[in-house]
């Protein structure tokens, strides 16, 4: 055996130091990892919410909440709450959830076997809800299976007070910047050298392979495996190595954004990512603890920087001043067609994006570390690895795509030309198509999607919340009884409308968590 005993990450930033940190603490002082980043190329830091992965990674690390959360103004985030994706404001207000749900066995019934490929362990509440529907109940399905848009209205914590027990799963929203930061102090704490520097050049050998990475003042940097984070300059593996890039700016037509950080919302902190579509694409707003980070993703083809720009400033308000900066992005969706090309992997925006519309920048960090530990390598870089990798990554990066792109092909919304060319023109991948045909039949059945965060009850959060549910119930509850799953509906509205109530403010929580941490927050 030859195994890996030195890791350069080229590039700062969150994925950066998550990379540094992850490999650090998996593998440990028998392989020094090395961080360079740059003096002069700014973070991104645009990408502040997460999903519930991140609960796990931070865990992995070794950090608690409270170790972490009050140095970063993070706040809780339970969904993502999306308005008006069938019509404008100006016809009438309207939203719903996505949020994120509990394990699959505590949303099922099980009137059948375990073993019947369909029905998996159970048959989901989704279709049972879905027969309601039809029936005339008119609750949402996302407030019909899981507390989160309750919880979400009141604007309530996922927690009570020194409790160590969650009532609800949840993700955060966390200041990019100031994440770097932190982790930046506490890795390097933990043995991860820094060195603050401009790459200058990169260094082939005969082979391929990246050899050195040469810096303006600390001469040349070596390692066995190099972990390129450069953001969208990909100075490894896109710019050295020349992999191909294969755009999806067929299916995802954003190609742009413009983002804020104003004064947060007057009222209790919302506990979830709001997703406003617009004229020409649609807005976010992730409220932190002492500001919000706030945009607009939209189409250059159908909006121009300046008239971006003065669509959010009119979104915020007064809760931006004459002072507050815009920071403009321009990027395309897509991914290089191998993450990892002999002794370099990328990881983050140096590998793939996708518009941040479900939060998932951050995930795909994780995805990525993740599986290039299970198949991390030894020196002699045996190709089946990075085959089985990249194949892996791929496939992710695909799913994530097609869940991304289905938001805007189920949309009702024709108001502005945007719309009206997405509706009627937008190319669909096959891969979804496919799965769209049967979603005109069935809500999803036993689809053993790849993504543990966005599955089937994700996809009926879509289907529900744009109208575009099933004509008819699922056929096989003809033949089984309603008597458990309405039981179970009715248990989760009971617990619903009790936890809505009972739980704290979102805010008083977290002022309550900040403080028993000792820590006092300075924006």
């Amino acid at each position: 055996m030859n195994p890996i005993r030195s890791v350069l990450v080229v590039g700062g930033g969150t994925a950066g130091w998550l990379s540094a940190a992850y490999l650090h603490r998996a593998l440990g002082k028998n392989v020094r990892v090395t961080l360079v980043e740059s003096k002069t190329i700014g973070r991104i830091g645009v990408g502040e919410a997460t999903v519930s992965t991140f609960r796990t990674t931070m865990a992995f690390l070794g950090f608690a909440e409270s170790d972490w959360m009050p140095h970063v103004g993070a706040t809780y985030k339970t969904a993502v709450r999306f308005e008006q994706w069938n019509r404008p404001a100006s016809e009438g207000r309207e939203h719903f959830y996505h949020p994120f749900f509990e394990h699959r066995h505590e949303e099922t019934v099980h009137p059948l076997p375990t073993y019947l490929l369909e029905v998996g362990d159970g048959i989901s509440l989704m279709h049972y809800w879905h027969k309601r529907h039809l029936a005339g109940d008119r609750t949402p399905y996302a407030y019909a299976v899981f507390p989160g848009p309750a919880i979400c209205d009141a604007r309530k914590a996922p927690r009570f007070k020194d409790s160590d027990q969650w009532t609800i799963p949840t993700a955060y929203h966390l200041d990019a910047h100031k994440f770097a930061e932190f982790m930046t102090a506490k890795i390097i704490e933990r043995g991860v050298r820094h060195v603050r520097d401009d790459v200058t050049g990169v260094r082939l050998d005969a082979r391929g392979f990246i050899a050195g990475v040469a810096t303006k003042e600390h001469g040349e940097l070596t390692a066995d495996l190099y972990i390129d984070c450069t953001g969208f300059r990909s100075v490894l593996l896109g710019q050295t190595l020349r992999e191909p890039f294969d755009s999806a700016a067929k299916f995802l037509w954003n190609d742009s954004a413009v983002a804020m950080r104003p004064k947060n919302a007057p009222g209790d902190l919302e506990p979830y990512t709001l997703a406003r579509a617009s004229d020409a694409g649609w807005m976010w707003n992730i409220p932190l603890y002492h500001r919000s980070g706030t945009g607009y993703v939209y189409s250059s083809r159908y909006k121009s920087k300046d008239e971006a720009e003065r669509e959010i400033r009119d979104y915020v308000g007064d809760r931006a001043d004459e002072g507050t900066a815009a920071n403009h992005l321009k990027f395309t969706p897509g991914r290089y067609r191998r993450a990892w090309v002999n002794n370099c992997v990328a990881v983050g925006l140096a590998a793939n994006f996708i518009e941040p519309l479900e939060s998932t920048t951050i995930f795909l960090i994780e995805y990525a570390l993740g599986n290039l530990l299970t198949l991390l390598p030894d020196l002699d870089f045996e190709p089946a690895r990075a085959q089985r990798y990249n194949r892996i990554v791929a496939q992710m990066f695909d799913e994530v795509r097609d869940f991304i792109v289905m938001h805007f092909v189920l949309s009702n919304r024709k108001d502005t030309p945007y719309w009206r060319d997405l509706t009627e023109t937008r190319a669909v991948p096959d891969s979804l198509a496919e799965h769209l045909e049967f979603f005109r039949a069935s809500l999803p059945l036993g689809e053993r999607f790849r993504n543990f965060v966005f599955r089937e009850r994700s996809y009926c959060c879509l289907l529900s919340g744009m109208g575009r549910l099933p004509k008819t119930s699922y056929p096989l509850l003809d033949h089984v009884g309603d008597d458990a799953a309405n039981q179970a509906l009715a248990e989760l509205s009971t617990r619903s409308a009790n936890l809505a109530d009972s739980l704290p403010g979102h805010r008083e929580y977290l002022e309550h968590a900040y403080r028993s941490a000792g820590v006092e927050f300075i924006g």
